[in-house]
């Protein structure tokens, strides 16, 4: 099943590298999928969304992938799909490459969903410059990932910038947890 269903809550919730918060002791993420799966199969759809997402090689180059899901996008949108109808979203280093996969894209009406990952070095060393509708997700207390509204000043063809600040006291350990909301 893991290898065939790779839902958008490992997205969400854990694509960061483990060298930035290793847990002390094994820890397992079990995700039960709807009925919808028994029903349709692995790649069954649910209102028209497709959940296209792969548990990335250690050691993952950001910019290469980056350049491979543009690749997948860009074949998307000549086959005819609408770029609102188009979402990217990553956490941690997942959202060093949506920063990437905006930047290099520049398709306005994209949407992307930024989770604990903008900040100074970003800018200095990636220098994104976002294009599309932006969702930024981060936790007061995380000295990594911190509001984007930097990023977005410096990306004038960004289009909706909205922005969720957490105050749950996890720090970067915010994107290994499920939350109650």
């Amino acid at each position: 099943m893991r290898n065939r269903v790779l839902p958008l809550l490992l997205l969400v919730a854990g694509s960061c590298s483990t060298a930035v918060l290793a847990p002390p002791k094994p820890t397992y993420f079990y995700y039960l999928h709807g009925k919808i799966v028994e029903d349709l199969g692995p790649r069954g759809l649910s209102s028209g969304l497709t959940v296209v997402s792969e548990v990335r090689p250690k050691d993952t180059d950001p910019s290469a992938y980056a350049d491979r899901l543009v690749a997948d996008i860009r074949a998307r949108l000549r086959a005819g799909v609408a770029p609102s109808r188009i979402t990217v979203a990553g956490s941690s280093k997942g959202s060093v490459i949506a920063s990437l996969v905006s930047t290099r894209l520049n398709v306005p009406g994209v949407r992307y969903v930024l989770i604990a990952n903008c900040n100074d070095r970003l800018l200095r060393e990636i220098k994104p410059r976002l294009t599309g509708d932006i969702l930024s997700i981060y936790e007061a207390s995380d000295d990594i990932g911190q509001s984007c509204a930097p990023v977005i000043a410096a990306s004038p063809a960004a289009g909706r910038f909205e922005e969720v600040r957490l105050t749950t006291g996890l720090g970067h350990g915010v994107v290994y947890r499920p939350l109650s909301v």
